[in-house]
C-alpha cells in the first residue's frame, strides 16, 4: 500500500491492485467550519457532532487530553487499533482547529472558536449571539451543563491582561445566578517560522462578592485597571491541559500514521460495492439461474454494513 498526503486539508490513501494496476483514491471528508456549530439541532450541529462525540473524555480537560495523546503518544501500531471513526474524529477536529487558526483574522477566529468549543462539548452545550452595545452578555456559550463560559483565544505575546466591563461582567453573572467561566486558549508560536506549536487552556470562574456568588477571581478584577494579569491565570492551579499542535507540516505526518488504518477500511467498502453491484446484475440478468449471485450479493451487503458500521 503506497500513502500520500496531498495536503493538510486534505488527506489521501492509495491502494494500488497489481493485478489490475487499478488504483483507487480515497479522501477523509472535509468540513467547513460553522456558526451553526455552535447551536443545538441544527443540521451542521448534527453532523460535526457526529464526529466530535467519538473525541474520548466527559470534560473539556479529559477531550483535551484525548485529542494531545492523538497528536503526540500514538505510533504506528497504536494507529493500527484505533477505530476508524475516532480516528476521523479528531483528524476533522484538529483540521477546523488549524482553519481557526490559520485561516481567519484574530475576530473571526475567536467567534469561529466559540462554535467548535461548543460543537466539542456536545449535548446543550450552546454558542450565544453577541447582540452588540454597552449592555451585550458577556457569556460566548452555556456548556453543557447549563454554565456561562466567557472564552479568550489568543498569541503568548500581546498585551498580557483580561479585561472586560465590570457592568456587563456582573449582569451576566446576576442572570445566571452562578459565576462566570473563563476558558483561556492561550498560541504558542515557533520561533522560525511563526507556526502555532501549541495551546494551552486555562479554566477558572470570576464571581461578584457583591451578589454573594463566589469565584476563583471577582469581577472586579476583571473590571477594574488593566484586569487579570496572565501571570495570575497562566499557571497549574488553572491549567486544565495542552494540545501540541505542531507546525502543519508536523501535521499532516499525524494524518500520515493513521491513512493506512482508515484505507484498509475505505478500500473493503469500494470492493464489497463494486463486488454487490456486479452480483447485483448477475442476478437479474440470469435470474433464476443464478441464485449464487444472490447469495453473495447478500454476502456483500453484510461485509458493507460491518465496514461502514466501523466508521460511525
Amino acid at each position: 500500500m503506497k500513502l500520500i498526503m496531498e495536503n493538510w486539508k486534505q488527506y489521501v490513501c492509495e491502494q494500488i491492485d497489481t493485478s489490475s494496476s487499478e488504483t483507487i483514491t480515497l479522501k477523509i471528508p472535509k468540513f467547513r467550519i460553522s456558526e451553526q456549530w455552535g447551536t443545538p439541532g441544527s443540521h451542521d450541529r448534527e453532523i460535526i457532532e457526529m464526529f466530535t462525540s467519538k473525541i474520548h473524555g466527559q470534560t473539556l480537560s479529559q477531550k483535551i487530553a484525548s485529542l494531545n495523546s492523538f497528536v503526540t503518544e500514538c505510533d504506528a501500531g497504536c494507529a493500527a487499533t484505533k477505530d476508524v471513526s475516532e480516528i476521523l474524529a479528531n483528524l476533522i477536529f484538529l483540521d477546523a482547529l488549524a482553519s481557526v487558526i490559520y485561516d481567519f483574522n484574530p475576530m473571526t477566529g475567536g467567534f469561529l472558536f466559540e462554535s467548535l468549543v461548543s460543537a466539542l462539548l456536545g449535548g446543550q452545550s450552546m454558542q450565544i449571539p453577541t447582540s452588540g452595545g454597552i449592555d451585550q452578555d458577556v457569556t460566548d456559550i452555556v456548556d453543557q451543563d447549563g454554565r456561562p463560559m466567557s472564552l479568550k483565544f489568543f498569541f503568548k505575546k500581546g498585551s498580557g491582561y483580561i479585561k472586560g466591563s465590570y457592568d456587563n461582567l456582573r449582569t451576566s453573572i446576576q442572570r445566571y445566578n452562578q459565576p462566570m467561566i473563563y476558558l483561556v486558549g492561550i498560541k504558542n508560536r515557533g520561533h522560525k517560522d511563526g507556526e502555532v506549536l501549541s495551546i494551552d487552556f486555562f479554566q477558572f470562574s470570576v464571581g461578584s462578592r457583591k451578589d454573594k456568588i463566589k469565584g476563583n477571581f471577582d469581577a472586579s478584577d476583571i473590571g477594574s485597571y488593566n484586569g487579570l494579569s496572565r501571570g495570575q491565570i497562566a499557571n497549574s492551579r488553572y491549567h486544565i491541559g495542552t494540545l501540541n499542535f505542531g507546525s502543519r507540516k508536523e501535521i499532516q505526518q499525524i494524518a500520515s500514521n493513521y491513512t493506512e488504518r482508515l484505507g484498509s477500511i475505505m478500500l473493503s467498502i469500494y470492493r464489497q460495492i463494486d463486488e454487490l453491484t456486479m452480483n447485483i446484475n448477475q442476478y437479474f440478468l440470469n435470474s433464476p439461474e443464478s441464485k449464487e449471485s444472490a447469495l453473495k450479493a447478500q454476502a456483500n451487503a453484510a461485509a458493507l454494513k460491518k465496514d461502514t458500521e466501523e466508521l460511525t
